[in-house]
């Protein structure tokens, strides 16, 4: 099967790894992003660099001209119906003539691939070339199928966007909130491997390191975290390692010298910061509300909440014992049920059914 994934930017590598596994399994699979990644990560295939997206000045004039129930919180996406992109008429109107600007890059593109001799086109986020959908009506009848995957803040916060969601015959959801407002979407877990060559690098030298890695402060109450782990500090010999703003191999190099890792408190759960750390064996605590957590079943992680996180981190700064097994149990459950080439699998196989 050849396969071309398009991502706004490859910022969580999800893309990226779908693409590797879907070349292990045999079929011609290919990623393309609208723009490069702030993280500067270089496993795209295409990256078509467009301008007006992303830029620190758009996402100032956002601030004014977006809802606020359309911005980033660590908060869940609310149960009824799908809610819609409704952009207003000054977006609607930005939107119409950046898509006109970006037509002479993105249309060579399109015959330089080939595209519309490709049998799946996989969105990331539900995003297309456009914020029209003729493209994707135009792939459609030509008889390439059509599938949306969705994680991160993008569904929440903007909704589906109509023009392009309805020509999609699967939708895909890596967020057990999403299901609150698209309960067709089929969940899945994360696809999820370490990069090659990494391993966890602990320090011994008496100090217990306590990582946090927030990429929007207020979506992870990194400020509520912080503050309560200060209060650990006459207790315990810790060292916080706040791993923000930093390329990507400078990140991951910090989070290996942990002892134990914060990925965030709020109503959403664990994600792609809490698996790189589990799968280097790093216990890790992340808030998990009670349904989340009854639907993972057996799960290897602490269960944090805002006002407790120091009396339920405690046992384990007492004990290295106890975070070293953890860790054990962390790798296996990331490994067994994280597999990308299962999750691979699961994504073909449906869209195998699909008309």
């Amino acid at each position: 099967m050849k396969i071309l994934h398009l991502a706004v930017e490859n910022f969580s590598r999800i893309p990226a790894i779908l693409v590797r596994e879907e070349r292990k399994q045999g079929h011609d699979s290919y990623l393309a992003t609208l723009y490069p990644t702030g993280r500067n990560y270089t496993d795209a295939d295409y990256c078509l660099n467009l301008p007006l997206i992303a830029k620190p000045w758009m996402s100032a004039a956002k601030k004014w001209f977006e809802p606020a129930s359309a911005r980033i919180t660590n908060h869940r996406a609310r149960p009824g119906r799908p809610i819609f992109h409704r952009p207003g008429i000054w977006r609607s109107l930005f939107y119409h003539g950046r898509d006109f600007l970006w037509r002479s890059t993105i249309e060579p593109f399109l015959k330089q691939i080939d595209f519309y001799s490709f049998d799946l086109l996989i969105l990331d986020g539900g995003a297309g070339f456009y914020r029209h959908g003729r493209v994707v009506q135009k792939f459609r009848s030509y008889g390439g199928k059509v599938i949306a995957a969705y994680y991160g803040s993008d569904l929440r916060s903007r909704g589906l966007l109509r023009e392009i969601d309805k020509y999609c015959a699967a939708r895909f959801s890596f967020e057990y909130d999403h299901r609150l407002i698209l309960p067709e979407s089929q969940f899945l877990y994360f696809p999820f491997s370490l990069p090659e060559g990494t391993s966890r690098t602990p320090i011994n030298d008496g100090k217990i390191r306590i990582g946090h890695a927030p990429t929007n402060r207020a979506a992870k109450g990194t400020g509520q975290i912080l503050a309560e782990l200060e209060t650990l500090k006459n207790q315990f010999p810790l060292e916080i390692i706040l791993i923000e703003n930093r390329p990507y191999s400078e990140a991951v190099n910090l989070k290996s010298q942990c002892d134990l890792f914060i990925d965030q408190i709020g109503e959403l759960g664990y994600g792609v910061n809490s698996l790189e750390s589990l799968a280097m064996g790093i216990p890790t605590a992340v808030e998990l509300l009670p349904d989340f957590e009854s639907f993972l079943g057996d799960h290897p992680f602490i269960n944090i909440s805002r006002g407790r996180i120091a009396e339920q981190l405690t046992p384990w700064l007492e004990s290295a014992a106890h975070r070293t097994e953890l860790g054990r149990i962390s790798q296996n459950w990331v490994a067994k049920r994280h597999n990308p080439a299962q999750i691979c699998r699961q994504i073909l196989q449906s869209v195998a059914t699909e008309k």
